[in-house]
Order: structure tokens, then C-alpha cells, then sequence
């Protein structure tokens, strides 16, 4: 099992920012005494940090890609339609160590309230014959990952968009289709504007992207190497998407929540959370 140490540096990778949690901090401070900790130490972790509930990932990770160059130039190559040929999948992508996350972007979480290991699962050795659909689109399931599980039930209004728990091959009533990654338009437009080919803006447009096709995301995925073991990891996010609100581009290698122009800070996450929303951490070592 992938350290819980490391699970913080994924989230970190893909949020650009710095990650910690309230049990990260109360096992680096193993050796003070416990009742001096209390209610005064969770405010002062509170107060350091901003804390980052389940609800509002899909919002960090876009607002995230607007500072990361591996954000930018995956965005940039989605949008010109640019194919990855020859080498590994997503080797053009530098390691986030070789450019650091940005430390001014600082969250906490509580792994209690974020991780749910009931629901893990460990696809690395995995190879099915069998078809499987989730929202009536066809599930690539995520071989060859580790997927931990995000605590999500409860977190929204109700569970449908889930589906049921255990394996199954069909969909059920309900239930949001599966995407994998996300990254928006805004996080490039900036920086790379001017190198688009002519018409692609109008053509995709401001939103969150993602796919369905686990190997296409591997061309766009961050990957890190650890600080905790030196090992080197691929991270992807594992979404559902609401089929009310998603455009389908590209052969349907993209899918698209558009968010429009002009709404508030707030509006932009009401859009995002009935859109789209997380459920796995993938990680793959390499």
C-alpha cells in the first residue's frame, strides 16, 4: 500500500500547491505531549492553512493549472489537437519535482474526512475481458493504477451519480458516466494565447476538460517523484460526469463542462460541483 505520505504529494502535484493534513502533522509531532495539542492546535493548522473539503478539489485543480507549466502545455497541445507519437505516454511532461509546486498555495485536509479505504482498489495487475458501463458510456476502468478512493457519499445531494458499490458491468438509474483528469481552459489562455490554430477557441471553449480514455489522459497526466521514497508516480484524478452538461469533442477523446464568462467565483463552483466531480486518486508507479 502506497504511503499515506505520498497520497498528500499527489495532491499536491495535482492542486500545484502545498498539501498537508491535521494527521500528517500530528504524526511529525509524535514525541509532544498530547493533551498540549488539542483544540488550539487544529485552529493553528486552520489558521496556517486553507482547508480543502472534497466539494472544492475539481475547483482547486483548475484554479491550480492556471500557475503550472505542465498544466499550460498539456492544455495547449488538447486544444491544437496535437498527438503524442513515440516514447512513454506523457513524456513530454516535466517531473512537478523539477519545478516545485507553488508553495503559496497552501491546504489542509483531514484524511479522515477526504480518503474512504472501504473503497480502494488496486488495478495494477488487472486485466478483464468483460465491458463495463457507468451513466450508459462505456467504463475504461483504470488498469494498471491504484485508485484511492475519495469520501464523497453523503458530500453532495445524494448518491445517485454513483451508482451502486461492487462489480457490475451495467449501468444503473441515475448514475454519472466516468472521466479521468481535468484541466481548463482558463489555465492556458494567458500564457499561450496566440499559438492556438485558428477556430480551436470557438471550436472547445472555457470550461473543465477531461476523458474517458484512461490512456489519453496518460498523454496529459502530471507525474512526481517522491520525497518520501524517491520513487517516481503518474496521478490522475478519477471524476463522474454529469451527462446534463458535458460537450463532447474530438472523436469523443475530450469532454467539456463549459462554464461561461462572467459568472462570480462562486457561481464558476456551483457549475463545477453539479458537473463534475471526483471520487478516485489514481497513482501509478514507474
Amino acid at each position: 500500500m502506497i504511503d499515506k505520505e505520498i497520497l498528500l504529494e499527489a495532491l499536491g502535484v495535482i492542486c500545484n500547491a502545498e498539501v498537508t493534513s491535521l494527521q500528517q502533522k500530528q504524526r511529525s509531532e509524535v514525541d509532544i505531549i498530547p493533551f498540549l495539542l488539542g483544540a488550539f492546535k487544529t485552529l493553528l493548522f486552520t489558521a496556517a492553512e486553507t482547508q480543502l473539503p472534497i466539494t472544492q478539489l475539481i475547483s482547486t485543480v483548475v484554479d491550480g493549472d492556471q500557475t503550472c507549466s505542465v498544466s499550460q502545455s498539456s492544455l495547449s497541445r488538447i486544444l491544437n489537437g496535437e498527438q503524442v507519437s513515440g516514447g512513454r505516454p506523457g513524456s513530454q511532461n516535466k517531473h512537478v519535482s523539477e519545478f516545485e509546486v507553488d508553495k503559496k498555495r497552501r491546504f489542509i485536509i483531514d484524511e479522515e474526512e477526504f480518503f474512504d479505504p472501504r473503497f480502494h482498489y488496486d488495478f495494477t495487475e488487472m486485466k478483464d475481458t468483460d465491458n463495463f458501463y457507468r451513466g450508459d458510456e462505456e467504463y475504461r476502468r483504470p488498469y494498471g493504477w491504484k485508485r484511492f478512493a475519495l469520501k464523497v457519499l453523503d458530500k453532495y445531494d445524494g448518491n445517485e451519480w454513483l451508482g451502486t458499490a461492487g462489480y457490475r458491468t451495467r449501468s444503473v438509474s441515475g448514475e454519472w458516466p466516468v472521466s479521468y483528469h481535468g484541466t481548463s481552459y482558463d489555465s492556458a489562455c494567458k500564457i499561450i494565447k496566440g499559438r492556438f490554430k485558428p477556430g480551436c477557441i470557438n471550436k472547445y471553449g472555457r470550461g473543465v476538460y477531461s476523458t474517458p480514455d484512461i490512456t489519453e489522459a496518460l498523454t496529459y497526466c502530471k507525474d512526481f517523484k517522491s520525497k518520501k521514497n524517491g520513487k517516481t508516480y503518474k496521478v490522475i484524478l478519477q471524476n463522474r460526469i454529469n451527462p446534463r452538461y458535458r460537450e463532447k469533442f474530438n472523436d469523443d477523446k475530450y469532454w467539456l463542462v463549459r462554464i461561461n464568462d462572467g459568472l462570480s467565483e462562486e457561481e464558476e463552483e456551483k457549475m463545477v460541483e453539479r458537473a463534475i466531480r471526483p471520487y478516485g486518486l489514481l497513482l501509478k508507479e514507474f
